[in-house]
């Protein structure tokens, strides 16, 4: 999370500005009207801190999502543009179990970031269904491919009902990922044979609600706690209680704090996930 503005700062012009400036690209238009309406979900009394969660909002923008793909792809041993110079055999797989999900449309990034959209990359980049007709071995690597894990529930759960299985002969297997929970990187590491390979790790000063964030008191937590309960009742401290403040320009994932993301009959989020029917 950033460093939000002191106390009793007035949302003025500038302020606005640099809140535009952050949240530019975003999948939902987020624009000056939009956020006067968030803030005017919030009592008088409470708007400072709210516009001080906004201040605090890590955006990920698709320019820092591709660097962060360069920099991971580089890291990975036995990496090379160059077949020839490549260890093994390397496979690149969206990390989607069904159509739609992130997975997908984050593979097409990390390809492009990398430079490997010419077709004589093609035999790189498959789809799970593909893993077990490439008999990939111990010399080998396939890489999986997504933006963000917030507890590690998604992959600990798709590596027992089914990588396990596809991928008998254990070769080296990667998550690549652009942020994740330090818990969700633990989880990954111990349940699965996944190895999680990171360019941002949350860790509990994240999470706007863990005593160890030092930027919002008790008392405010308190506060955005109960816009939250109104929000989202059954996960009011956001997916697997994360309580992080983290935005991609695709999508607010669920482990962010509701009054950003979630839009119902009783609230309206900034970043909302979906459109609406």
């Amino acid at each position: 999370m950033k460093v939000p503005k002191a106390r009793g700062v007035p949302v003025d012009a500038a302020r606005m500005r640099d809140w535009l400036d952050d949240f530019t690209g975003y999948r939902v238009n987020v624009n000056e009207g939009r956020i006067d309406r968030w803030l005017r979900q919030f009592h008088n009394g409470h708007r400072d801190v709210a516009a001080r969660v906004l201040d605090a909002v890590e955006f990920i923008t698709n320019e820092q999502i591709a660097e962060a793909y360069r920099q991971l792809l580089r890291s990975l041993p036995g990496w090379h543009l160059n077949a020839a110079r490549r260890r093994g055999i390397w496979r690149f797989v969206p990390f989607s179990f069904s159509a739609g999900e992130s997975g997908d449309s984050m593979l097409h990034m990390f390809r492009v970031a990398n430079a490997l959209q010419h077709r004589r990359y093609d035999e790189l980049f498959i789809h799970i269904r593909d893993l077990p007709g490439e008999g990939l071995g111990e010399d080998d690597t396939v890489v999986f491919v997504d933006d963000f894990s917030g507890t590690g529930d998604q992959a600990v759960r798709n590596w027992n009902e089914a990588l396990a299985e596809l991928l008998p002969k254990k070769p080296s297997a990667f998550l690549v990922l652009v942020a994740a929970g330090a818990d969700a990187r633990r989880r990954i590491n111990s349940d699965t044979g996944l190895t999680a390979v990171l360019h941002t790790v949350l860790t509990p000063p994240d999470n706007f609600f863990h005593e160890r964030c030092r930027y919002f008191t008790p008392a405010e937590k308190g506060i955005v706690l109960g816009y939250c309960q109104t929000a989202a009742p059954r996960e009011p401290r956001g997916y697997g209680d994360c309580g992080f403040l983290i935005v991609f320009s695709h999508r607010c994932p669920s482990n962010s704090i509701p009054v950003l993301h979630v839009s119902n009959r009783r609230w309206e989020g900034l970043f909302r996930r979906q459109e609406r029917a």
